[in-house]
């Protein structure tokens, strides 16, 4: 099966959805049976305006000359472009949604990106929250039921005293005080709905009270950072916070073989959403404790009881008494987690569900 492999969200850039399409790529081009070409962009967003059409004529050129059996578009903003190759290479397509397409508010996208999104030949969904967000955005649309897969690649046993070494760096806390600190971390974008200034503002007050010894380190880059920067100053949470902005992959491994626990409290932020939470998936991998929120995609990555805690969004009182009760003895075993995470989204079984659909289309 020859499959043209069109994304705008690709390593080096990082994110979620960077990380899906390139091992999401990587593991349908390790199939022998597949021939896949990819056509990528990898760079900064703003420059899509430009970026869109260059995919689009580096697509058409690689249709032409390798006449694919399907074209995959990974994710809904793609439409547009999915619905013109679809006329001239005369060949199925299929898209991925992640969940944000479904419900972003901004009126030109409304007016331009929906109408082709119900043009798609099949459209898969990244969670059941997803899936049903898509149904009630695009009557008429069908969408496939696929979770999004993990790889082995962050789990790092050993080396605890380099990988806190590279935190301290990171951090800019000297070794000896980083032993004695719980650490907490998240990590991911900083927008509202990832729910860190909502933490900082709210539970870590509270937790303090009752564990000093709480560090909460903060990797990633986004527009909520000045007011989670100001709400520490407010705060006086100089010494319980680490914003640590961007981290490079050695960091990020690190953070999640190292820290006590991986947080992701979540909040419900109109016209955004979670699709799933790869980075819960990530850190589980691991073995880390993960505790979540119980919204949106979350819980088809994090499994109460199995491979995580779940919480209810916006509870400060549970958030502040889960983290608590898991500093002071965590309820999962690390190995126990780690396994389960990978038996359930390794990417393998994902590509062959991909690759299940696509064969439908091209039959």
């Amino acid at each position: 099966m020859h499959i043209l492999f069109v994304t705008r969200k690709y390593p080096p850039s990082k994110g979620g959805m960077e990380t899906a399409a390139h091992d999401l790529y990587t593991t349908l081009a390790a199939n022998k049976n597949n021939a896949v070409t990819l056509i990528k962009w990898g760079g900064a967003n703003k420059l899509l305006p430009v970026v869109y059409p260059w995919l689009l004529v580096q697509a058409l050129i690689a249709g032409f000359k390798n006449k694919p059996d399907v074209i995959y578009l990974q994710d809904g903003l793609m439409a547009p472009l999915g619905s013109i190759l679809k006329l001239f290479l005369r060949r199925p397509t299929l898209m991925t949604i992640h969940g944000k397409e479904a419900t972003y508010g901004n009126p030109l996208y409304k007016l331009i990106v929906p109408p082709f999104i119900t043009r798609q030949n099949a459209v898969v969904a990244v969670s059941r929250d997803t899936q049903e967000t898509i149904q009630r955005a695009f009557p008429g649309v069908k969408p496939l039921l696929i979770f999004n897969g993990i790889t082995d690649s962050y789990y790092k046993p050993g080396k605890r005293n380099v990988q806190l070494s590279v935190i301290a760096t990171a951090a800019g806390v000297d070794m000896e005080e980083l032993r004695s600190r719980r650490l907490v971390l998240t990590h991911g974008r900083l927008v509202r709905r990832k729910g860190v200034l909502w933490f900082v503002d709210t539970v870590l007050p509270e937790l303090i009270k009752t564990d000093p010894t709480v560090l909460y380190l903060v990797s990633g880059a986004g527009k909520d950072r000045e007011v989670i920067e100001a709400a520490i100053t407010d705060h006086n949470l100089g010494d319980y916070v680490k914003i640590l902005g961007k981290v490079s992959d050695v960091t990020r491994d690190a953070l999640y073989n190292v820290v006590d626990i991986f947080l992701m409290p979540n909040i419900p932020v109109a016209n955004d959403m979670e699709g799933m939470g790869l980075v819960a998936l990530e850190a589980a991998s691991c073995g880390t404790t993960v505790i979540a929120s119980n919204l949106e995609g979350i819980p088809d990555a994090i499994v109460d009881g199995k491979n995580g805690v779940l919480v209810k969004p916006g509870d400060v009182q549970a958030y502040t008494e889960t983290i608590h009760r898991e500093l002071q003895q965590r309820s999962l075993n690390p190995e126990a987690v780690r396994e389960y995470t990978l038996t359930h989204y390794a990417w393998g079984e994902r590509v062959q569900e991909y690759e299940a659909v696509m064969k439908q289309l091209v039959s």
